[in-house]
């Protein structure tokens, strides 16, 4: 699905004389402001409306003024209160995302966007964290919510005829920032498109072989994004043995024989769903002048497309939305679109995506068996629902790896700091303690570099925000071994529900992936940081019986905080 073309105008002589310089290209006019008496010298006929009724200008509200200037149809659109202190960008993101789908609802399919009292001097509202004003990115923020407004599902597009976008957008603001932020709009766009294609089907059409086949067809003709694929099953089990003992029950199938005269006929096992098998993805993205590098980044995505707890099944109805388990696979590979389109030269960055699909058959994996990671430790499963940290520890461990191997090589960037991450919708405990952010927590080297920090400073300004966990030691000492049979557990048997439960999901991916043997204070220490996007991968809350709606985060915040 294309984006709709859009354009930016800065405000001329005055904002009335420049939206109506331009109306001729418009059919509509949409006005966001926090204060309606300043829409009085842009719209006058609008003083009557607010003498007249007191609650003129509290909601969105579509205006129908005939032939009066400058438009007949104007959307008026409170973006209330900009001075509180809990006041965020997402004041603009909201509304943007309502007017937009309020414009597509009234016809209005290239409306000009204005504000009367846009953000200019807020100096008074800085940040505290690192004194960046609170609503600098205001209108890229708003561009996003009136492109997310206009987003339908890859199912729905390939589906439908009949769907409403928009023919064109035009946004006027006071003053335009100097960079290219066309250019960085679209293509955070584009990524959390991406995003969303794979997070919103149902898990028959993003299967992990769909999945792969919807990655190959958009990133077919990158010349800056590489993209490999593991399909051997064999493979799989020997490298990623955590992630493969979640797919084992998707793996079953009935045996076939072949050559029934043979006094020992030759047995073939042939797989019941083969659409299902586990696939793991690999991206890698190289900046062209090496010499400005200033990390290298390492992402994991949890991509389960199917979550029915295992063994350890989901049951009362907690196997609803369990499609959206892959999400955070998809932000990952979103952010990669994303990548390829602005190619940053300040970093080097590699992604692994684990599409399993952690179904109930004959051959689950199940509680209480130990299984050896790629890292060689003896991990003891406690809950078979708690399959992310499993398909995601190995795809950790090999990044680990990666980057230990790639600060010893003669290169340009070599010696810049390796940045790990694994980004899951990964407990219900991280929804129960944050809502609808997500959780962003760093170990040692991390916090240092002020990972967390950055995400969520960036998610802050562009509107996808995270909270700011912290790894502990209970998080570590609660996961380890009881007995001489094991070196880590996994979990706990209700671990949405158990003390710490989105922080100890780390400390076992610690342990079990290595890492705990390259801290702060090691020889070789690697900074790692987990997001749990649980909260903040789908919004809080649907429409009647519905499916939640999926975001896209942390794509946004992810850009904000490396790329921009």
């Amino acid at each position: 699905m294309a984006l709709p073309p859009f354009t930016l105008l800065q405000v001329g002589t005055d904002l009335m004389s420049t939206v109506d310089a331009n109306k001729k290209d418009y059919d509509g006019l949409v006005i966001l402001f926090s204060d309606k008496n300043k829409l009085i010298p842009l719209v006058p006929g609008f003083q009557p409306y607010i003498d007249l009724d007191k609650s003129f200008g509290k909601t969105l509200q579509l205006v129908c003024l005939q032939d009066q200037a400058p438009f007949s149809r104007i959307l008026i659109a409170p973006v209330g209160s900009l001075s509180s202190d809990v006041d965020d960008a997402r004041r603009f993101k909201d509304t943007a995302f309502e007017a937009g789908k309020r414009c597509l609802e009234a016809g209005l399919m290239a409306p000009l966007v204005c504000f009367t009292d846009a953000p200019t001097d807020l100096s008074s509202l800085d940040w505290t964290f690192d004194g960046t004003n609170d609503f600098k990115h205001y209108l890229e923020v708003t561009i996003l919510g009136f492109l997310e407004a206009c987003y339908e599902p890859i199912d729905v597009r390939n589906s439908r005829t009949d769907i409403k976008t928009f023919t064109r957008l035009g946004f006027v603001a006071p003053s335009l920032p100097e960079d290219d932020l066309i250019q960085k709009v679209r293509a955070i766009e584009e990524g959390r498109r991406v995003s969303k294609d794979i997070g919103s089907p149902d898990p028959e059409q993003m299967s992990p072989i769909q999945i792969v086949k919807y990655l190959e067809s958009i990133f077919r003709n990158d010349k800056n994004v590489t993209m490999t694929v593991v399909d051997d099953i064999d493979v799989i089990g020997k490298e990623y043995p955590l992630a493969h003992a979640v797919a084992r029950a998707s793996l079953v199938g009935k045996l076939k024989v072949l050559w029934k005269d043979m006094d020992s006929p030759l047995l073939f096992d042939e797989s019941l769903v083969p659409r299902h098998h586990p696939r793991i993805v690999h991206f890698e993205y190289r900046s062209a002048d090496q010499a400005r590098v200033k990390e290298n980044l390492y992402f994991v995505g949890k991509g389960v497309t199917y979550d029915t707890g295992g063994t350890d099944i989901k049951c009362d109805g907690h196997m609803r939305g369990m499609s959206r388990d892959k999400c955070g696979a998809a932000a990952v590979a979103g952010f990669f679109k994303t990548i390829e389109l602005l190619q940053p030269k300040g970093v080097n960055a590699s992604a692994a995506l684990a599409l399993v699909r952690n179904s109930v058959g004959p051959d689950s994996y199940v509680s209480d068996e130990i299984i050896v990671s790629r890292n060689g430790n003896r991990v003891l499963v406690s809950n078979t629902d708690a399959e992310g940290r499993m398909a995601m520890t190995d795809l950790l461990c090999e990044f680990k790896e990666r980057a230990l191997a790639y600060s010893k090589t003669p290169s340009p960037a070599s010696d810049k700091p390796a940045l790990l991450f694994t980004v899951a919708t990964l407990t219900g405990h991280a929804l129960r303690a944050y809502g609808g952010y997500g959780a962003t927590l760093d170990n040692g080297m991390a916090r240092k570099l002020k990972v967390s920090r950055r995400i969520h400073d960036a998610g802050h300004l562009f509107a996808d925000p995270f909270e700011v966990s912290t790894l502990r030691r209970e998080d570590i000492n609660v996961v380890q071994p009881g007995r001489s049979s094991e070196d880590v557990i996994q979990g706990n048997a209700k671990s949405a529900m158990v003390d710490r439960g989105h922080q100890y999901p780390a400390g076992f991916m610690v342990i079990a992936s290595g890492l705990d043997k390259h801290g702060l204070h090691d020889k070789v220490p690697l900074a790692y940081t987990h997001l749990d996007i649980a909260g903040s991968a789908e919004t809080m809350t649907a429409v009647g019986w519905s499916l939640t709606r999926v975001t896209g985060s942390p794509v946004v915040a992810l850009t904000g905080a490396f790329l921009l």
